[in-house]
C-alpha cells in the first residue's frame, strides 16, 4: 500500500515541474520572439496595457513636439520671422540658432528674410533698428558677406563714409575664395574713388588728403592712392613732402609722364613765391593752417581784421590737443557791435612752410559754418601776399 502512494507522490511531483518549466520558457520566449506571442495565448495583466498605453502616449508626445517635424520647423521659421518683423532682433538671435542646430535647410529662406528686412530699415533711414539688426545677425554668423557688404551700405547711407570704407576692406578677412577677396578689395577701391572724386570736385584738398592718409593703412600697395596724397600735398603747399611723396610714382609705367609733369610743378613751386590753395566759401576764401604743430584749423581770409581770431567750439577743440597761454581779456570792434574776447599765445602758427612764432590770437562767441575762425593781418603782414581770386590761391613770400 505504501508503495502505491509513494509512486502517485512521484507522479505529481514530476507533472508539477513540467508544468513549471513550460509555463516559464513561454514567458521567455514570449520576451525574445514577441510575433511569437500568437502561438501561446495568454490574458495580459491590467498593469502590462497600462503601461503600454502609457509608452505610447510619450512616443507621440516626442513626436508632436520633435523640431525634426515639418510642421514644427515651419513653425519655428514663421516665429523667427514674426521677431524679425516685430524688430525684436534679440529673440530672433536666439531662434535661429535653435533652428541651425537642429534644421539648418531651412536657413537660407530665413536669412533672405532678414537680410531684406535690413536694407528696407537703411532705406527708410531707420539706422538705429538696421544697426540693431545687423549686429545681432553677425553674431550668429560672423562671416556672412551678404550683412558685411550690408553693414558698409549702413554707414555709407549715413555719409560716414570712413568708417564704410574701412568695413568694406574688412570683409576680404572674412572670406576665403580668391575671386570673393578681389571683389571685396575692388567694392572698397570703388568707395574711395567716389568720394576722392566728390573731393577734389569741391577742392577739398585737406579733407582729400587725410582721406587717402586713412585708407593706406588698409591697401597700403595702392599707387593710385599714393598718386592722391601727393597731389593733395601739392595743393596745400606741403612742396618738399609731394617731393619726396612722388619718388615711387616716377619709374611705375601708369604713373610715370603724369608723376613727372606734377614733379616739375612742385620744383617750379619751391623755387617760386609759396602758393597755398583756398577753398571757397561764399564771397570768401578759407585757408587751411596749423597751431602748435598739432592742431589743425580752418579760416576764413580777413584783410580786415587785425588780429586772428578762433571760435570757442574750436578753442576748447585745439585745448585738447596743445596748450596755449592766456593774456588778457580785450574788446573788439565787429559787425555786430563790440564784443569782448580772450587774446592767448600760441608758442607757433604755420600756413603751409610759413610759420610765426608767439602768434597771438583771440577767442570770441564767433561762429561760421565751415570755418573755425578769421586770418587776420597779424599774420597776413609778416609776408608779402597776394590772393589769386581767379585760381584760388594764397601766394606768400618772406619779405
Amino acid at each position: 500500500m505504501w508503495r502505491i502512494a509513494l509512486f502517485i507522490g512521484l507522479f505529481c511531483s514530476v507533472v508539477l515541474n513540467v508544468y513549471l518549466f513550460m509555463q516559464l520558457n513561454l514567458h521567455m520566449i514570449e520576451e525574445k520572439f514577441p510575433q511569437a506571442a500568437s502561438l501561446f495565448p495568454q490574458q495580459p495583466t491590467k498593469q502590462i496595457n497600462e503601461n503600454r498605453v502609457e509608452n505610447k502616449a510619450i512616443e507621440n508626445t516626442d513626436a508632436i513636439f520633435s523640431i525634426d517635424s515639418p510642421e514644427n520647423v515651419l513653425d519655428l521659421v514663421n516665429k523667427i520671422k514674426k521677431a524679425i518683423d516685430e524688430k525684436d532682433y534679440i529673440n530672433a538671435g536666439y531662434l535661429i540658432n535653435s533652428l541651425a542646430n537642429e534644421h539648418k535647410a531651412e536657413l537660407p529662406e530665413v536669412k533672405l528674410f532678414w537680410l531684406q528686412a535690413t536694407k528696407r530699415l537703411i532705406e527708410q533711414k531707420s539706422f538705429n533698428y538696421a544697426e540693431n539688426s545687423i549686429d545681432v545677425y553677425l553674431a550668429f554668423n560672423s562671416d556672412d558677406s551678404d550683412f558685411l557688404y550690408q553693414q558698409v551700405d549702413f554707414y555709407w547711407q549715413q555719409q560716414l563714409f570712413l568708417q564704410a570704407i574701412k568695413h568694406a576692406y574688412e570683409v576680404k578677412y572674412q572670406l576665403y575664395n580668391e575671386t570673393e577677396i578681389r571683389n571685396a578689395i575692388n567694392l572698397a577701391r570703388g568707395l574711395v574713388q567716389q568720394q576722392v572724386d566728390v573731393l577734389i570736385k569741391q577742392s577739398d584738398w585737406l579733407a582729400l588728403r587725410d582721406l587717402v592718409e586713412e585708407v593706406m593703412v588698409f591697401d597700403s600697395q595702392n599707387l593710385n592712392l599714393q598718386w592722391y596724397f601727393v597731389r593733395a600735398q601739392y595743393q596745400l603747399g606741403e612742396f618738399e613732402y609731394a617731393r619726396n611723396g612722388i619718388e615711387p610714382l616716377l619709374n611705375q609705367p601708369n604713373y610715370k609722364v603724369k608723376a613727372q609733369l606734377l614733379l616739375a610743378d612742385i620744383e617750379a613751386a619751391l623755387r617760386s613765391p609759396q602758393s597755398i590753395a583756398l577753398s571757397r566759401q561764399g564771397e570768401h576764401f578759407i585757408v587751411q593752417a596749423l597751431i602748435n604743430e598739432s592742431f589743425n584749423v580752418s579760416l576764413m581770409l580777413d584783410t580786415g581784421a587785425s588780429i586772428s581770431l578762433l571760435s570757442e567750439r574750436a578753442f576748447d577743440e585745439l585745448n585738447q590737443y596743445s596748450t596755449v597761454a592766456y593774456l588778457k581779456d580785450i574788446t573788439l570792434n565787429t559787425a555786430g557791435g563790440q564784443i569782448t574776447a580772450s587774446l592767448y599765445q600760441a608758442a607757433e602758427f604755420s600756413i603751409a612752410d610759413y610759420r610765426v612764432n608767439d602768434f597771438i590770437f583771440a577767442v570770441s562767441p564767433f561762429a561760421s559754418e565751415g570755418n573755425d575762425g578769421l586770418l587776420g593781418m597779424n599774420f597776413l603782414s609778416v609776408f608779402d601776399f597776394h590772393i589769386d581770386q581767379k585760381n584760388n590761391r594764397l601766394i606768400l613770400k618772406d619779405k
